[in-house]
């Protein structure tokens, strides 16, 4: 596995819980050898609020991906699984493209910069 891969794994609603769903992720770092850091894919992006758009980053070469349509990688909802859970578990899609991976990186390092800028624009009543 390495960062950009993508992967349709189960993820449980919960710690507490055994319910969840099939949900697309992606690679986006490791903590170390036998822990994998995943955010996740969604393709619900246009009822969304502004708000939460902030957060989801629009993958530009989804098809290249192995994506059926246009995509969005939601970064704050990492969550970090067993590497031998996702290779059992999990079924590879595709890898995003190294132009995904770098904006990916510079999207992410925006964030808190692009979030500020929203919260002054939009103050809580």
């Amino acid at each position: 596995m390495a960062v950009g891969d993508i992967y349709r794994i189960f993820v449980r609603f919960g710690s507490d819980t055994l319910e969840g769903k099939e949900r697309y992720t992606v690679e986006i770092g490791k903590i170390n050898l036998t822990v994998v850091l995943l955010d996740s894919i969604t393709s619900q992006y246009k009822d969304k609020s502004d708000f939460i758009k902030l957060q989801y980053y629009p993958i530009r070469d989804w098809r290249q991906a192995g994506l059926q349509k246009a995509s969005y990688i939601d970064i704050r909802s990492t969550m970090s699984f067993d590497f031998l859970e996702i290779l059992k578990g999990g079924k590879y899609i595709g890898q995003l493209s190294h132009a995904d991976v770098m904006e990916l990186a510079q999207f992410i390092q925006s964030y808190k910069k692009r979030l500020e800028v929203y919260l002054k624009a939009h103050p809580a009543s």
